[in-house]
């Protein structure tokens, strides 16, 4: 009889404990679930000499439709200063309609070549150089495995400068190549702590970076 209660309570035991990992299991799955980001609707651009509006319409991970206004100065070469001016959520037809008021004054067409996105992980928290550039290195040979493993990019240049840890990559997909960027960051504790900009092109040899994370970015892109 002793012995048939014991049983029983070890059987117990097990089936208790085997519930606590899989519910464990999937709290885990559920906080490592995959991030969802912004599909971009369009980028329009409206150029006066040094001075470029941007109007970015976004469709966010909630289905709705974002209208970020944001200017850049690019009077200074290798630094571009970028202010963020509103954000409008609108729906679709409501976009469509803004886009065809925009069309009016936002019709400077950039320079047709290959896409670029630069990231680069902010100096702030680093105790010294070599420690960014150990952090860079290590980065940068993640988000050059993630990319050509999904086939949207690889990696051509990198350096460290006073702006930070730069890499730059060429990318067939901007919106899809950012989501992979920003997932193996967050998986290594770097979200909050980079900028990813995009080249926009002037002319074949001419170009400026655009800040696209953070969405809302205002302050200097030092590409140096």
């Amino acid at each position: 009889m002793t012995f048939k209660v014991f049983t029983l309570g070890l059987l117990i035991f097990v089936g208790l404990t085997s519930c606590n990992q899989n519910s464990n299991k999937q709290i885990e799955g559920q906080t490592k679930s995959t991030l969802v980001a912004d599909k971009e609707i369009f980028s329009l651009y409206k150029k006066s000499d040094n001075i470029i509006n941007v109007a970015r319409a976004l469709k966010n991970g909630n289905g709705k439709f974002d209208l970020h206004l944001y200017e850049l100065n690019i009077s200074t070469p290798e630094s571009g200063k970028q202010t963020f001016t509103s954000l409008q959520q609108l729906t679709k037809q409501q976009l469509d309609n803004k886009k065809t008021e925009l069309l009016r004054t936002y019709n400077w067409t950039t320079f047709k070549g290959n896409e670029v996105l630069f990231v680069q992980i902010q100096p702030i928290g680093f105790k010294d150089e070599m420690q960014l550039l150990d952090k860079r290195q290590e980065i940068e040979d993640k988000l050059s495995k993630a990319l050509e493993n999904k086939k949207l990019g690889e990696w051509f240049a990198s350096d460290l400068g006073p702006g930070g840890g730069n890499m730059l990559y060429t990318v067939t997909d901007i919106d899809k190549s950012l989501q992979v960027v920003r997932e193996v960051l967050q998986q290594n504790n770097l979200d909050k702590n980079v900028l990813i900009g995009r080249r926009v092109l002037v002319d074949n040899d001419d170009w400026f970076y655009e800040v696209i994370y953070p969405t809302k970015y205002s302050g200097e892109f030092n590409t140096m």
